[in-house]
Protein backbone atom coordinates (compact mmCIF):
# COMPACT_ATOMS: atom_id res chain seq x y z
CA UNK A 1 0.00 0.00 0.00
CA UNK A 2 2.94 2.05 0.55
CA UNK A 3 4.83 1.57 -2.38
CA UNK A 4 8.28 0.50 -1.74
CA UNK A 5 10.55 2.81 -3.51
CA UNK A 6 8.98 5.64 -1.09
CA UNK A 7 9.28 4.12 1.74
CA UNK A 8 12.49 1.52 1.78
CA UNK A 9 14.81 4.99 2.30
CA UNK A 10 13.05 5.93 5.57
CA UNK A 11 12.24 2.53 7.30
CA UNK A 12 13.38 -0.65 7.65
CA UNK A 13 12.67 -3.83 5.24
CA UNK A 14 10.79 -5.79 7.93
CA UNK A 15 8.09 -2.35 7.86
CA UNK A 16 7.49 -1.99 4.04
CA UNK A 17 7.83 -5.94 3.48
CA UNK A 18 5.08 -6.32 6.14
CA UNK A 19 1.77 -8.26 5.84
CA UNK A 20 -0.05 -5.03 7.05
CA UNK A 21 1.52 -2.68 4.45
CA UNK A 22 -0.16 -5.86 1.54
CA UNK A 23 -3.27 -6.13 0.24
CA UNK A 24 -4.47 -7.63 -2.71
CA UNK A 25 -5.42 -5.38 -5.78
CA UNK A 26 -5.72 -5.91 -9.99
CA UNK A 27 -3.13 -5.32 -12.23
CA UNK A 28 -5.27 -2.24 -13.32
CA UNK A 29 -5.66 -0.90 -9.81
CA UNK A 30 -1.61 -1.49 -9.13
CA UNK A 31 -0.82 0.58 -12.42
CA UNK A 32 -3.01 3.17 -11.38
CA UNK A 33 -1.53 3.27 -7.78
CA UNK A 34 2.15 3.32 -9.55
CA UNK A 35 4.72 4.90 -6.91
CA UNK A 36 1.59 7.11 -5.29
CA UNK A 37 1.50 7.55 -1.65
CA UNK A 38 -1.57 6.32 0.05
CA UNK A 39 -2.56 10.04 1.25
CA UNK A 40 -2.80 10.68 -2.97
CA UNK A 41 -4.37 7.40 -4.42
CA UNK A 42 -6.52 6.60 -1.62
CA UNK A 43 -9.00 9.30 -1.91
CA UNK A 44 -9.74 7.96 -5.52
CA UNK A 45 -10.72 4.69 -3.95
CA UNK A 46 -13.98 3.67 -3.08
CA UNK A 47 -14.07 3.37 0.98
CA UNK A 48 -16.01 0.63 0.77
CA UNK A 49 -13.27 -0.81 -1.21
CA UNK A 50 -10.71 0.34 1.72
CA UNK A 51 -12.85 -1.26 4.42
CA UNK A 52 -12.87 -4.47 1.96
CA UNK A 53 -9.21 -4.39 2.40
CA UNK A 54 -9.64 -3.54 6.18
CA UNK A 55 -7.14 -0.48 5.64
CA UNK A 56 -7.46 2.39 8.49
CA UNK A 57 -9.99 5.23 7.78
CA UNK A 58 -7.95 8.14 9.45
CA UNK A 59 -6.43 9.89 6.05
CA UNK A 60 -4.44 11.17 8.68
CA UNK A 61 -1.94 7.66 8.62
CA UNK A 62 -1.71 8.20 4.57
CA UNK A 63 1.30 10.28 4.46
CA UNK A 64 5.07 8.96 4.46
CA UNK A 65 6.07 10.24 7.67
CA UNK A 66 3.01 8.16 9.35
CA UNK A 67 3.78 5.12 8.17
CA UNK A 68 4.83 3.04 11.17
CA UNK A 69 1.15 4.74 13.02
CA UNK A 70 -0.67 3.17 9.35
CA UNK A 71 1.21 -0.37 9.73
CA UNK A 72 0.12 -0.26 13.65
CA UNK A 73 -3.34 0.39 13.01
CA UNK A 74 -4.09 -2.07 10.12
CA UNK A 75 -1.78 -4.94 12.05
CA UNK A 76 -4.55 -4.15 15.09
CA UNK A 77 -7.20 -4.35 12.43
CA UNK A 78 -5.78 -7.70 11.08
CA UNK A 79 -5.34 -9.13 14.52
CA UNK A 80 -9.19 -8.64 15.53
CA UNK A 81 -10.47 -10.09 12.47
CA UNK A 82 -8.49 -13.61 13.28
CA UNK A 83 -9.55 -13.23 16.68
CA UNK A 84 -12.92 -12.71 16.00
CA UNK A 85 -12.73 -15.42 14.15
CA UNK A 86 -11.20 -17.43 16.53
CA UNK A 87 -13.40 -16.32 19.11
CA UNK A 88 -10.48 -14.97 20.78
CA UNK A 89 -10.46 -11.54 23.09
CA UNK A 90 -9.72 -8.03 21.10
CA UNK A 91 -6.42 -7.17 20.59
CA UNK A 92 -5.70 -3.07 21.14
CA UNK A 93 -1.87 -3.26 20.70
CA UNK A 94 -1.06 -1.88 23.84
CA UNK A 95 0.53 -5.02 25.53
CA UNK A 96 4.04 -5.70 26.17
CA UNK A 97 5.76 -8.54 24.75
CA UNK A 98 7.00 -11.09 27.38
CA UNK A 99 9.60 -13.93 26.83
CA UNK A 100 6.77 -16.11 27.67
CA UNK A 101 4.54 -14.90 24.67
CA UNK A 102 6.89 -17.16 22.75
CA UNK A 103 6.31 -20.95 21.83
CA UNK A 104 6.71 -22.77 25.20
CA UNK A 105 8.91 -24.91 23.30
CA UNK A 106 10.89 -22.18 22.60
CA UNK A 107 12.11 -21.90 26.35
CA UNK A 108 10.63 -24.83 28.14
CA UNK A 109 12.87 -25.20 31.62
CA UNK A 110 13.39 -29.06 32.72
CA UNK A 111 13.64 -30.01 36.07
CA UNK A 112 16.26 -31.40 37.44
CA UNK A 113 15.97 -33.94 39.66
CA UNK A 114 19.04 -35.97 41.27
CA UNK A 115 18.72 -38.73 38.55
CA UNK A 116 18.15 -36.57 35.38
CA UNK A 117 20.96 -36.27 32.79
CA UNK A 118 22.82 -33.15 32.99
CA UNK A 119 21.96 -30.32 30.48
CA UNK A 120 25.61 -29.86 29.48
CA UNK A 121 27.24 -31.88 27.95
CA UNK A 122 31.18 -32.66 27.63
CA UNK A 123 30.96 -31.06 24.62
CA UNK A 124 29.72 -27.83 25.47
CA UNK A 125 32.06 -27.29 28.29
CA UNK A 126 34.54 -27.33 25.95
CA UNK A 127 33.03 -24.33 23.91
CA UNK A 128 32.77 -22.29 27.43
CA UNK A 129 35.41 -19.40 28.48
CA UNK A 130 35.35 -17.58 32.24
CA UNK A 131 32.60 -15.59 30.77
CA UNK A 132 30.52 -18.13 29.35
CA UNK A 133 29.99 -20.07 25.76
CA UNK A 134 30.82 -16.82 23.26
CA UNK A 135 27.67 -16.08 20.63
CA UNK A 136 27.19 -13.32 18.49
CA UNK A 137 24.51 -12.33 16.15
CA UNK A 138 24.55 -9.95 13.02
CA UNK A 139 21.49 -7.19 12.84
CA UNK A 140 21.01 -4.39 10.88
CA UNK A 141 24.50 -4.31 10.14
CA UNK A 142 26.01 -4.56 13.42
CA UNK A 143 27.47 -7.34 15.23
CA UNK A 144 26.21 -8.00 18.64
CA UNK A 145 28.55 -10.22 21.04
CA UNK A 146 27.61 -12.34 23.96
CA UNK A 147 27.90 -14.80 26.24
CA UNK A 148 25.41 -17.81 27.06
CA UNK A 149 25.37 -19.59 30.00
CA UNK A 150 24.44 -23.32 29.29
CA UNK A 151 23.64 -24.21 33.06
CA UNK A 152 20.98 -21.36 33.62
CA UNK A 153 20.69 -20.91 29.76
CA UNK A 154 20.87 -16.64 30.78
CA UNK A 155 22.47 -14.23 28.27
CA UNK A 156 24.97 -11.81 28.72
CA UNK A 157 25.51 -8.87 26.44
CA UNK A 158 28.73 -7.34 28.20
CA UNK A 159 28.61 -4.05 25.55
CA UNK A 160 26.62 -2.54 22.65
CA UNK A 161 23.34 -2.27 21.66
CA UNK A 162 21.20 -4.25 24.19
CA UNK A 163 23.91 -4.38 26.98
CA UNK A 164 22.61 -6.42 29.97
CA UNK A 165 21.80 -9.76 31.24
CA UNK A 166 18.81 -11.41 29.82
CA UNK A 167 17.01 -14.91 30.97
CA UNK A 168 16.96 -16.23 27.81
CA UNK A 169 18.10 -16.02 24.84
CA UNK A 170 15.08 -15.17 23.46
CA UNK A 171 15.08 -12.29 25.80
CA UNK A 172 18.51 -10.98 24.95
CA UNK A 173 17.47 -11.33 21.18
CA UNK A 174 14.46 -9.18 21.62
CA UNK A 175 17.22 -6.79 23.36
CA UNK A 176 18.90 -5.96 20.61
CA UNK A 177 16.47 -5.80 17.95
CA UNK A 178 14.58 -2.87 20.18
CA UNK A 179 17.81 -1.10 20.25
CA UNK A 180 18.76 -1.77 16.77
CA UNK A 181 15.46 -1.11 15.26
CA UNK A 182 12.56 -0.16 17.49
CA UNK A 183 10.17 0.41 14.23
CA UNK A 184 9.58 -3.36 14.01
CA UNK A 185 8.39 -6.04 16.18
CA UNK A 186 11.06 -7.36 18.43
CA UNK A 187 9.88 -10.89 18.70
CA UNK A 188 12.55 -13.51 17.75
CA UNK A 189 13.96 -16.91 18.65
CA UNK A 190 16.50 -16.77 20.29
CA UNK A 191 17.71 -20.42 19.85
CA UNK A 192 18.16 -19.39 16.06
CA UNK A 193 18.93 -15.49 16.21
CA UNK A 194 22.47 -16.52 17.94
CA UNK A 195 25.53 -17.74 16.27
CA UNK A 196 28.02 -20.14 18.50
CA UNK A 197 31.20 -17.98 17.71
CA UNK A 198 33.53 -20.93 17.97
CA UNK A 199 31.18 -23.09 15.22
CA UNK A 200 29.79 -21.16 13.36
CA UNK A 201 26.43 -23.09 13.84
CA UNK A 202 23.19 -21.91 15.56
CA UNK A 203 22.89 -21.53 19.19
CA UNK A 204 19.87 -24.32 19.04
CA UNK A 205 22.88 -26.87 18.58
CA UNK A 206 23.73 -26.88 21.84
CA UNK A 207 20.83 -26.19 23.63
Amino acid sequence: MFPRARVQAMYAKEEWNSLANLAFVTGQTNKMISSSLPVEYMARIAPERLTEQWIPDDPELRSKDRFPDFLAARRRMLANVLNELLGLPTYDGQAAHRDTDELPADEEVIAEEPAAPTLVGAEVQELRTEQGVEIHAIYEGRRANSYYDPSSRTVTIPSGPGRGEYESPSGAAVAVVRALNPHVNPNRNGWSFWTVTATGNLLQSIR
